[in-house]
């Protein structure tokens, strides 16, 4: 890549993964959504095909 040559860029590594607190929230999440499931709620976080383009 160009961007390796350049004066001014400083690259780093990218590390996915979570560090720690964040798994808790979603395990928490996904139980929510799952008890709403089985309750015959709507899910608070759906996930819509026109949407899967945008996703990470």
């Amino acid at each position: 890549s160009p961007l390796y040559d350049l004066p001014n860029v400083l690259l780093t590594p990218h590390i996915a993964g979570s560090l720690g607190g964040e798994l808790h929230r979603m395990a928490d999440q996904a139980l929510d959504e799952i008890e709403r499931y089985t309750k015959g709620l709507p899910f608070a976080d759906p996930v819509r095909p026109e949407e899967l383009d945008r996703s990470a």
